[in-house]
């Protein structure tokens, strides 16, 4: 939670001025994207935004993952079933 104490004036004199219209600027352009009957939720929005990111996740640890499960399952069929 925010400190209530913090007057928005003292939150101001945080960021650069730089940074606040950095900031500004785009929620401005993410305000003015219109999704209304586009059909887009956020949920698709997000999955296909993820796909490369899971993609490259699996790409990468899949093989290892799998490897191990494979060798503790044969490690317990070879103690005899346990």
């Amino acid at each position: 939670m925010p400190d209530p104490t913090l007057s928005s004036d003292i939150a101001e004199q945080l960021l650069d001025t730089t940074t606040q219209s950095a900031v500004k600027s785009t929620f401005s352009k993410l305000s003015g994207m219109s999704m209304v009957g586009s059909g887009v939720t956020i949920e698709a929005m997000m999955r296909e935004m993820l796909r490369p990111m899971l993609k490259e996740w699996l790409d990468e640890n899949l093989p290892s993952v799998v490897e191990r499960m494979v060798e503790r399952e044969i490690a317990r069929i070879s103690r005899g079933g346990e």
